[in-house]
Order: C-alpha cells, then structure tokens, then sequence
C-alpha cells in the first residue's frame, strides 16, 4: 500500500470553507476503578445485588467523603450497602428507603429502619437501584435527591445493562438528564470492573446461587456503571 504525502498546495486536499460542525458538550472524565469480589465476598458473608461489590461500594465511600462526613444509601439492598459503606469508619451512614421519595402520593411507604435525610445534610448519596433508578416525569427522585445534598455534596448512581438477547440499554443519558435538570453537574463517568484481570482476559466470578439472574441471559456482566454529580450549593442554599 502507497502512502501519498499530504501537499498543502493543493486545493483538492484543503476545503477553503468547511461545513460547520455541530458543537458538541465537554466530556467528562472517565474512571476505570478494579472492583472484583474479594474473597469475603463469595465466602461466608451474604452477597450484595448483582452488579455490586463490597469494593466498589467503599471505593465510592472513600473517593468522596472524608472523615464525619454523612452517607446516604439508596435502593433495595439499601441496608446491606449501607453496612459496607459503614466498614470505612468516621462516617454517618444513612439507609435510604427508596420508597420515602413521594410524588403525587405514590411511592410514600416508609421502610423498616429506613431514614429520611434533612435538606442540605448528604455529603455522598449512592443510589443502587439496578439496572438504573426510576425516573418520574416530573424528575424525581432526582429533585429530592438533589434537595438532600450538602454544598459541595455527590451523587452517584450505579446503573448496568441487563445481559438479556439482543437487547441493550444504555441508562446514561436518562440518568445525566435527570440529574443536571435536577440542579447537579455532571462530574464523572467511573466504569467499575467486576472481573478479575490476568494478563489480557477478565475472568467473571460464578454469582453465588442465592443471586438471581436473567433466565434469558447471554453473558456475564464484567462491569458496573458509576455517574457520578456535584452540587456546590446544596439543598439548604
């Protein structure tokens, strides 16, 4: 194959007026976090949702928080995520019932120890409602969720595609909408590997029985999303 040298002389290669190109949004950066299940995790203590491990859960703890900083967790393992979150120390760790967030008088039940967080008092908040929380026409619960941050406080929500036949959902965009139109700043796109990594291949952990999967399954998840959000200003301003 022949390789011809680009010639600035030449008319034929430079366009004197190009088309205008659409503009397009800064990209935000993106994380890749190793969040294998370690071995407590497949022995011995009771497994989290698929799609969560306890290291992704304290990575996020740990990236975002510090010392007497308040956490919130929200889903329907809410109360096992929370007691990981609980393992890094020095920290207020809230379960969230996803259920508290009212809209037009649905979704009011108040689980058993679940909490409602004051405005203005969330420093982290983990939304865990795989494959990707609902979103209600008029964006809740990211309104709430919004409300509840601290100034300075994040959001981070975990999604995933269900690895179903032929099908693939892309949950980013609906969740980026909901969160910015809710007041927060898109922050960061963090995939968290589940795989264990040797050499060049990733190698999937069998889920433990008690782990429900799709009956129409195809493959394994190897990852989790995180999108991560910021508010400087937080529910209180």
């Amino acid at each position: 194959m022949s390789v011809v040298p680009f010639s600035p002389d030449s008319a034929t290669e430079i366009e004197a007026h190009p088309e205008p190109q659409p503009r397009k949004s800064a990209a935000v950066p993106l994380g890749i976090w190793l969040c294998a299940p370690a071995l407590a995790d497949e022995h011995g203590l009771p497994p989290l949702i698929a799609g969560l491990t306890r290291s992704l859960v304290t990575q996020a703890v740990t990236a975002f928080t510090r010392r007497g900083n308040t956490v919130a967790v929200t889903g329907p393992d809410a109360a096992r995520i929370a007691a990981v979150a609980d393992t890094v120390g020095d920290r207020r760790v809230l379960c969230v019932d996803p259920e508290t967030v009212t809209v037009g008088g649905r979704r009011d039940r108040v689980g058993g120890g679940a909490q409602t967080p004051e405005p203005g008092s969330v420093d982290l908040l983990l939304a865990a409602e795989l494959p990707a929380p609902w979103i209600d026409v008029d964006g809740e619960p990211y309104t709430t969720w919004a409300r509840w941050l601290a100034p300075g406080g994040v959001l981070a929500v975990a999604t995933r595609n269900p690895a179903g036949a032929g099908r693939f959902a892309d949950h980013t965009g609906a969740v980026v909408t909901a969160a910015t139109t809710a007041g927060l700043s898109y922050l960061q796109h963090i995939i968290a590997v589940l795989a264990h990594i040797q050499g060049e291949r990733l190698l999937v952990s069998s889920p433990p029985a008690s782990v429900t999967l799709l009956a129409d399954a195809v493959h394994a998840d190897a990852h989790t999303d995180l999108l991560v959000f910021h508010t400087d200003f937080g529910g209180a301003a």
